[in-house]
């Protein structure tokens, strides 16, 4: 009787438990029906994504507890979480809490060389300033997040747990396991989370299934969305482990700098404007994009770098089958050896560039010599080429001038930070299929020299002793990046700059046109999309072309002639200027701002006054936004993590005082000499003519 009775309990109690079960797993149902219907009204892609997912090694599972759990079907379910979720993600919460993971984006004195700048001396008063300044309290999260980095999302439970504890700006979750989102979307109510985000100063970035460089390139643009401010110090909340995400934390510390390059000042600003009148005042030729033209033969982008004196050979060797394209010095060192490209490229928008190429070459060198630059660089560079064209910048001041003119011109994209990247750039629009990098090191190998033998560089240092002209004289700006042979190389920021657009560029092109073939011989940095090749494995080049009928077609097809009245400083003062003068009142910072959370908001408010115009009025927006950038960034920095109201003030004050300084020079400058051109005087090569 008692064994009947046993049994029985026994029945009921599975019966109970199967119940159970099923009522949780319709529970389950329901949450993710409902989430889904919130994504599909907020962020249609993720619901695209998901609402027909069916998981691949990942599912949700009740352990014998009754904790809902993710296991690894794949794996004998083995459980991703060792305890229960909820009480491992508190503790995970906590720990971070106490002591939070944090990026933080440095700003270093810059080299003044043009004494009509305000930028530069300003940004560097204030980095001198602040110097003396020390954060006086720990990182915590009493103040607002900037960006809360998320890898991992798992369940979900941190997420709402995190929202209590700080009041976090901007969210980015990099999850590159979809199973897992896909849990977390039967699991959390997701309508408040993205409803607090979706709010105004507020965003939600869900890089759900994404490969970690791309996922970098997105990271990339934040500055220009939600204020370089907001990043400088980045908070990093890792929920999970795995290959993946371990690859996306090693490619973000080494690449986070990146996200604080490139983001203009108002003096570079002005002089793009300038120059970008002039050379359309002159009727220069603009350049348009035909990627998928053909019939073109093989192409070497050549830079300076080391490598290029063992390639000087091969290129001479080769120079009548194939299409040369110099870049930036490369045009003085192929000189040197007798080498005349068919194009040169040059990008950079200083005047001293006039002199680099003065000294480099001859007049008589440079005839047949197409340039191919930016609408940035100046007049005179131009004036130095019998024929040349100018490509509109992206992400520039200047591009708007010209699309009034052309609306149909597009930008060439990923053409900077250096000149090698305009001439990568410039032969795929073109439409050639098969690029060889010659002398494109991007890095340089132990005790090896920085450029080619064949530089001015060298000219330099032989003539002053000083290795100051090469951008490696810094061990602290420098780092080790793969080598192309393998190995490591040292680098910089600027050549790892170069390094990451260039593999974004090939990326973009293997997907849109998938007949790009570029090749790297070099022995400097690895170039992901880039074939490693030694040199001699490059194939013959046997095909007998006609050079001046190549150049003179593709001159025809992407040279663009356009005739339009010539715009004078009054005309552009009252066509261009209005929403730039207009801003003026709104652009002074508060007088009083006494902790973080109203400095956040009042940074704010300017920022996103400022990313709102560029719709309406993108020369106002281009002119202010990378100068209030510097300021905002180091003000926040210095202010953050004051522990006591007076530090704060102090720090603050100094901060506003050298920011209202240079509103008032900026106004000033547009007022009387909005398309002055710039007269940088080289102080670098003039020493080449001193006894």
């Amino acid at each position: 009787m008692v064994e009947t009775n046993s049994s029985v309990q026994e029945m009921l109690n599975a019966a109970l438990r199967k119940a159970e079960m099923q009522q949780l797993q319709l529970e389950l149902e329901v949450r993710f029906k409902k989430n889904m219907e919130v994504f599909r009204q907020a962020a249609k892609p993720i619901y695209d994504q998901f609402i027909n997912y069916q998981p691949e090694e990942l599912r949700l599972s009740y352990d014998t507890d009754g904790h809902l759990n993710l296991v690894n079907y794949k794996l004998n379910n083995k459980p991703v979480y060792a305890e229960d979720p909820k009480v491992f993600t508190l503790k995970q919460v906590e720990d971070f809490a106490r002591k939070p993971s944090i990026t933080s984006i440095t700003f270093a004195e810059s080299r003044l060389i043009n004494d009509k700048h305000i930028h530069a001396p300003l940004i560097n008063d204030l980095i001198k300033t602040y110097a003396s300044y020390n954060n006086s309290g720990n990182a915590s999260l009493k103040p607002p997040i900037g960006v809360l980095l998320m890898t991992g999302c798992g369940l979900g439970y941190q997420i709402p747990l995190l929202m209590e504890r700080a009041d976090i700006r901007n969210l980015i979750i990099f999850d590159p396991h979809k199973d897992s989102f896909y849990a977390s979307l039967h699991v959390i109510d997701w309508q408040p989370i993205l409803h607090h985000f979706c709010q105004s100063g507020r965003m939600i970035k869900l890089q759900i299934g994404m490969e970690s460089n791309d996922a970098m390139a997105e990271l990339k643009l934040l500055p220009d969305k939600i204020g370089l401010h907001k990043l400088v110090y980045t908070y990093v909340f890792r929920h999970f482990n795995s290959e993946k995400a371990d690859d996306f934390i090693q490619r973000y510390r080494k690449e986070f700098h990146l996200i604080a390059s490139g983001i203009g000042f108002f003096d570079d600003e002005q002089i793009s404007l300038a120059h970008t009148v002039q050379n359309l005042n002159n009727a220069t030729p603009l350049f348009q994009h035909t990627p998928t033209a053909t019939g073109l033969p093989a192409v070497f982008v050549v830079g300076n770098g080391p490598s290029l004196d063992k390639q000087i050979d091969f290129i001479q060797k080769n120079i009548k089958n194939v299409i040369v394209i110099s870049c930036g010095t490369a045009l003085g060192s192929l000189a040197k050896v007798g080498i005349k490209p068919d194009f040169h490229v040059e990008m950079e928008r200083n005047f001293n560039i006039k002199a680099w190429i003065s000294r480099g070459t001859t007049a008589e060198f440079r005839q047949n010599i197409t340039l191919l630059c930016l609408n940035t660089v100046s007049p005179e560079v131009i004036d130095l080429f019998d024929e040349a064209c100018i490509a509109r910048k992206p992400n520039d001041l200047g591009e708007h001038i010209i699309l009034d003119i052309k609306p149909e011109i597009l930008a060439l994209q990923l053409c900077n930070p250096t000149v090698t990247n305009a001439g990568l750039s410039f032969a795929i629009s073109m439409g050639f299929k098969e690029i060889y990098l010659m002398g494109v090191d991007l890095g340089t190998a132990p005790d090896e020299q920085h450029h080619s033998k064949l530089s001015l560089h060298y000219d330099l240092e032989n003539k002053t002793n000083d290795r100051s002209f090469s951008g490696f004289e810094n061990p602290k700006n420098s780092y080790k990046l793969k080598g192309n042979f393998g190995g490591e190389v040292t680098s910089n920021v600027i050549l790892d700059g170069t390094r990451f657009n260039m593999e974004i560029l090939l990326r973009i092109a293997s997907r849109s046109l998938g007949d790009v073939r570029c090749y790297n011989p070099n022995r400097g940095a690895y170039i992901e999309g880039a074939a490693t090749i030694e040199l001699s494995d490059i194939r013959e080049f046997s095909e007998q072309i006609s050079k001046p009928d190549i150049v003179q077609k593709i001159k025809d097809r992407n040279f663009i002639h356009y005739a339009s009245p010539k715009i004078s400083q009054k005309k552009f003062h009252d066509k261009y200027l209005r929403g730039f003068f207009g801003l003026r009142n709104q652009l002074r910072l508060a007088k009083e701002i006494h902790n973080a959370t109203e400095l956040f908001d009042e940074l704010d408010r300017l920022m996103t006054a400022i990313i709102r115009l560029k719709e309406q009025d993108p020369i106002a927006t281009f002119l202010l936004r990378g100068s209030l950038q510097g300021y905002f960034t180091l003000i926040t920095k210095a202010c953050m993590f004051q522990d006591n109201s007076a530090n704060f003030k102090t720090a603050y004050t100094a901060g506003r005082s050298i920011y209202h300084q240079f509103l008032e020079k900026a106004y000033k400058i547009m007022d009387t000499e909005a398309l002055r051109i710039d007269d940088t005087p080289d102080r670098v090569l003039i020493k080449l003519d001193k006894p």
